[in-house]
């Protein structure tokens, strides 16, 4: 079901504690999984989606659309990363509060159309999708100051320009700093343009005894098996971020810059935290996909 955030949020609390009270774990919980088959923006997914921002000028449910691979059921959430729109998001909650304490996944499987694909040179924005705090992570994620404290995000940068690109990062921005969500913040960047036109996994795990995250991307070799795109595997400390984050939900997200610095279509099939659900899983060679 889709609802306005500030209705999700007192409801997220009661699920999972008093967040200013500082409880950072909770015991295990099922894993999210959502394959998108149904429609998440009308009551019809059994993972409860919320939304806020500009969702129905980003966010469509393509039900007609056919299989994008073997094992894949019709139907897609088609997203359009175009930061001329206000900012829209949607996110379904974990249950629990995570932090830097605990190990933790998420991923999800993505078709970035080449139709339409527009990323200016001299510009900098991203397709996202991530972890984030349904209380304190707004959604001026590209303003200066930032209010997007608590996020843990796949952020890829498309754009092509004198500094080099494309990037792969994973991002994560702590607790509130100074009114600044780039005041507690981490990343690392490989350059690295993933493919068009066919579907890609992306991973994101932490790991607390090191305090790494690590990204890979991985693409279809054959049925519901991916590959790892050698290139993509980037990590992050984040052993500096103090406060840690505290994250509660798992969604995807589009920005605003005010400007065309990006217009990109992207088809997800999969959005997942936990491990990789079956049938899905990762070799280690790469192949024609089949």
């Amino acid at each position: 079901m889709i609802r306005r955030q500030r209705l999700a949020v007192p409801a997220l609390l009661l699920a999972t504690g008093a967040l200013v009270a500082g409880a950072v774990t909770t015991p295990a919980h099922a894993a999210v999984v959502e394959r998108f088959s149904s429609d998440p923006l009308a009551d019809r997914s059994h993972v409860p989606f919320f939304a806020e921002g500009n969702v129905g000028a980003r966010f469509k449910w393509i039900g007609d659309e056919p299989s994008h691979f073997p094992g894949d059921p019709d139907g897609t959430l088609r997203v359009l990363y175009d930061t001329t729109l206000p900012a829209g998001r949607i996110a379904t909650p974990l249950d629990r509060v995570l932090s830097l304490d605990e190990d933790f996944g998420f991923g999800a499987i993505l078709t970035i159309r080449s139709a339409g694909l527009h990323a200016d040179p001299d510009g900098f924005s991203q397709i996202a999708f991530g972890l984030w705090n349904a209380a304190t992570t707004g959604i001026d994620r590209t303003g200066w100051p930032s209010d997007s404290f608590d996020l843990v995000e796949l952020d890829y940068f498309p754009n092509v320009g004198p500094f080099g690109g494309p990037f792969l990062t994973p991002s994560v921005a702590g607790g509130n700093v100074g009114g600044n969500a780039f005041l507690n913040f981490a990343f690392a960047s490989v350059e690295k343009m993933l493919p068009l036109d066919e579907p890609i996994l992306c991973q994101l795990r932490y790991t607390a005894a090191n305090r790494l995250l690590t990204l890979t991307a991985s693409r279809r070799t054959r049925g519901v098996e991916f590959a790892p795109i050698p290139g993509t595997a980037v990590s992050v400390d984040l052993s500096r971020l103090d406060p840690t984050f505290l994250v509660n939900v798992v969604g995807i997200a589009g920005y605003f810059e005010g400007f065309a610095s990006l217009s990109a279509t992207v088809d997800y099939d999969l959005l997942y935290f936990g491990d990789l659900p079956a049938p899905f899983g990762v070799g280690a060679r790469s192949a024609s996909p089949q």
